[in-house]
């Protein structure tokens, strides 16, 4: 049977329940989704991408993929960023943060930014993404200054710093121990992770779509492109 591929790491859920269907790969640095061509996949859904210790997931990579018919999704991180850009021609874009960056609402690629453990202990976020800050910023009970504060705490740290105890700190400098002690509280009562919950989605839209073939393309061949399939193919 062919494989569902789905390039996943810090943003999967430690409890989700994986289908037989689907194969997790880790995080996808450039050049991997062209390579799991070789596995003759049915669909590949994108969550979690190399930033920066290596180059990242191509836009023609994916183009190249949905030429050939195979589907492709994107969501909850790097998935939701390169869904947002590629959706006209095909890509599948699935879950919130994906559809903040498709409206506009939000633009940078830092904002899904995590550091995370490594492959040996199942890329565990070691830090807290600003798209999940900012989610359970907008659930709790706080007064409208100092949630102001808190997102301005928090989209000035540093990713591979951002913690919800970094930012709780931070806001304790600013104001008071007591304040922030409450603060903690309320943020505590509602915090989730909106990039585990979008990858929850992908895993579940993926098996139902599973059948549905992508829009052929025609996407322009450049040397670079050629390489990577020459390379990845062989």
């Amino acid at each position: 049977m062919k494989p569902i591929l789905v390039f996943a790491g810090p943003s999967l859920p430690p409890d989700v329940e994986i289908d037989p269907a689907v194969r997790l790969m880790p995080p996808a640095a450039c050049g991997d989704l062209v390579r799991a061509l070789r596995h003759d996949p049915i669909a590949i859904g994108l969550v979690d991408g190399i930033f920066e210790t290596a180059p990242t997931v191509w836009h023609k990579e994916i183009l190249t993929i949905l030429d050939r018919g195979i589907p492709v999704y994107g969501g909850a991180s790097l998935g939701a960023l390169r869904a947002a850009e590629l959706d006209r021609y095909g890509m599948a874009g699935v879950g919130a943060i994906y559809e903040t960056y498709r409206d506009g609402v939000l633009e940078s690629d830092a904002a899904v930014m995590v550091s995370h453990a490594p492959a040996g202990l199942g890329y565990r976020p070691l830090t807290v993404a600003l798209v999940d800050v900012e989610a359970s910023l907008s659930l709790a009970d706080l007064e409208l200054d100092d949630r102001s504060m808190l997102r301005a705490i928090a989209w000035h740290t540093n990713f591979r710093d951002r913690s919800w105890k970094a930012i709780v700190a931070e806001f304790a400098r600013r104001t008071t121990a007591e304040r922030a002690s409450q603060v903690s509280a309320k943020i505590a009562a509602v915090a989730f992770s909106q990039k585990e919950r979008d990858t929850r989605t992908l895993l579940a839209r993926i098996l139902l779509d599973k059948n549905i073939t992508a829009p052929n393309l025609t996407v322009p061949r450049t040397v670079f492109l050629d390489r990577m399939l020459e390379s990845a193919l062989a």
